[in-house]
């Protein structure tokens, strides 16, 4: 039962982010597009807007990586694998996840690390002048919500739910 809403719990995570990160597509297409407009019609660009655009497509890049995982849109190479038997298959698929697990933790966990390095250090973005240790903080949690992710499906592979 407690897995059950561990899984529940993870899922709406994971659509919470995706929904972030699609605002973030959204307001990158529409900051592009009225920075277009302010060139041509006034002839001057929005300030700052390549700044925002490259933190957007960021936390667009971070958070939904869960998401993506969860409805099997990544891309993988199944040349070799497609060839073994179901069950070899998510042995392999299940391996896979573990050491991808390990890794995206090791990730979020250094991420947590540099972020707070940029916070003692002070450091902000060069024209707007963002923390930037919040952006990094920001996508490590995106990369914590990931590992998550790949926690769930070890957890249905091992509990038989296939």
């Amino acid at each position: 039962m407690s897995e059950l809403k561990s899984s529940n719990l993870i899922s709406k995570l994971e659509t919470i982010l995706k929904n972030i990160a699609a605002f973030c597509l959204l307001s990158m297409a529409l900051l592009t597009g009225a920075d277009i407009i302010f060139r041509g019609a006034l002839g001057s660009p929005i300030f700052g807007v390549e700044e925002i655009i490259a933190v957007l497509a960021v936390l667009t890049t971070g958070l939904s990586l869960g998401y993506t995982h969860s409805q099997k849109s990544n891309i993988g190479v199944e040349f070799l694998v497609s060839k073994f038997k179901h069950r070899t298959r998510h042995n392999i698929n299940c391996a896979t996840n573990i050491v991808s697990a390990a890794l995206f933790a090791v990730v979020a966990w250094r991420l947590v690390l540099y972020g707070q390095s940029l916070k003692d250090a002070g450091e902000v973005t060069m024209t707007l002048a963002l923390p930037t240790y919040m952006i990094i903080y920001s996508l490590a949690f995106g990369f914590g919500c990931f590992t998550l992710t790949l926690l769930k499906e070890i957890a249905k592979h091992l509990l038989g739910d296939k």
